[in-house]
This record gives C-alpha cells, sequence and structure tokens, in this order.
C-alpha cells in the first residue's frame, strides 16, 4: 500500500502530478447527488488536464497572477475540486464567500445572488459533463466554462510555489505548504490512509468542506466522495465503499 507524501510538504500542482503517475486512471474525485443518483467521476489523469485548462484561463483570459484572490462560490461538488485544482496551479487563492476579489468564480445560483455587489464574475457550469451554461446569465456575468474548454490540456505558466497563497476564511489565510499541512492533519483526525476513501457531505463544515474537496485526498493519497443533496447517505456510502467520513 502507498505511503503517504512525505514532509516538507510541495505545492498542489506537483502533488496531482505525482499522483497522475502513481495511478492516474484511478478515481480521485467523486460526486453523487444524493437525490437524483447523479454521478460524475474524475481520475487524477482527468483532474490535472481540468487543472491546467483552469489555470490558463485565470493566467490568460482573465490576467489573474500569482497571490491573486478568488472569491468562490460554488457548492459542494466536482466543480469545488477542479477550481481548488486550478487557482493552486495558479497560484492563486480561494476565498469562499469573498465578493471583493480579483475575480469572483460562482455557479449560476450564486452568481445570481450576488447581484451588482461583486466585481468582475464568471459563471461555473454544474452540468454533469461539464458542458456551457444554457440558461440566462445575469448581466456582466460570462461562462467560464467557455474560456476554460479553450484552453490547452498542458500548463503554460510557471508552476506555483509553496509559499503562495491558496485559501482564505473568515479573515485568515493560509499558503500552499500550510493548507496541505493542515489537510494532512484533518486526514489523521478522520481515519483517513492511503488508498482509502473519505465520504463528505454538506454537514461538513465550511472550512473542512473545502479541504476535503481536493487537499485532503491529494496528501493522504486518497480518493473522495463529495455527496451534494438529501437522499440515503448511508447507502452511498456503502455503495461507495467509503472508509472514512468527514466530520467537523
Amino acid at each position: 500500500m502507498p505511503a503517504p507524501y512525505s514532509h516538507p510538504v510541495i505545492d498542489a500542482w506537483t502533488l496531482m502530478q505525482h499522483r497522475r503517475k502513481d495511478s492516474g486512471a484511478q478515481p480521485l474525485i467523486t460526486y453523487v447527488d444524493a437525490g437524483t443518483g447523479e454521478r460524475t467521476e474524475l481520475s487524477a489523469i482527468s483532474l490535472e488536464n481540468a487543472a491546467a485548462k483552469i489555470a490558463n484561463a485565470l493566467r490568460d483570459e482573465y490576467g489573474l497572477e500569482p497571490g491573486a484572490r478568488i472569491g468562490i462560490h460554488l457548492p459542494l461538488h466536482w466543480q469545488r475540486a477542479t477550481w481548488c485544482a486550478g487557482a493552486w496551479t495558479a497560484g492563486c487563492a480561494l476565498w469562499p464567500g469573498l465578493v471583493d476579489a480579483d475575480l469572483v468564480v460562482a455557479d449560476v445560483t450564486a452568481a445570481a445572488g450576488l447581484g451588482g455587489g461583486a466585481g468582475r464574475t464568471v459563471a461555473v457550469s454544474l452540468h454533469p459533463m461539464g458542458l456551457p451554461i444554457t440558461s440566462t446569465l445575469p448581466h456582466g456575468v460570462s461562462d467560464a466554462t467557455v474560456a476554460v474548454l479553450s484552453q490547452p490540456d498542458a500548463y503554460l505558466f510557471e508552476p506555483p510555489a509553496s509559499s503562495t497563497g491558496a485559501f482564505g476564511l473568515a479573515g485568515r489565510s493560509w499558503t500552499q505548504d500550510e493548507i496541505l499541512h493542515l489537510a494532512a492533519g484533518r486526514a489523521t483526525d478522520w481515519g483517513l490512509g492511503p488508498g482509502g476513501r473519505l465520504l463528505v457531505t454538506e454537514t461538513a463544515g465550511e472550512q473542512d468542506g473545502w479541504l476535503a474537496a481536493l487537499a485532503v485526498p491529494l496528501v493522504a493519497r486518497a480518493s473522495v466522495v463529495l455527496v451534494g443533496g438529501e437522499g440515503d447517505v448511508e447507502s452511498i456510502a456503502e455503495r461507495e465503499r467509503a472508509t472514512a467520513v468527514a466530520t467537523s
């Protein structure tokens, strides 16, 4: 069985590359809608591809530089994991709920709720296949899906540093190194080890819900099942062979 990655922790992009080389085709991120049964699965290869495309869009299309802050408004969903991957690859920091940011990224519902209070805002599709948004977007909001899909599959800019900002919440911020160390601690708290499978529901605290979306399974060399909506979570846990549960 593989061992957890050794510390000091490196950056998330490098961890994703290690994961792709070690077990690229194996499931890394699984999303299940408990109400509808919708299920989407991403391998390490798929996640690295999505990370490169999103990071390229952040740097090229939206002109963000390492250290930029992204106000992120996404539910517990596989897109949360891909945008963590893309932002950290580009060296940008995610701030859940932040409106006064260099870029605001939201699903359609959240974008509509932001009204005119946000700066430059882009919307992310929650379609199971990641297809572009077909509904009418609020004035001034563009579809990030279109910008992301047009980007190359390989990341074109300088790699991120472990000292760059990665995450911020309630006035506190963490670098990539710090957030990955924090994630390693939560993996230990939840009893998640290499090869394990973490189940995360919307009952997890906000910080834990974001950590568990990507940082925790990356550092622990495990996989994660993100469960949205309402339904029989116990059946999902059994069906997805969860070995640990994220509890706040």
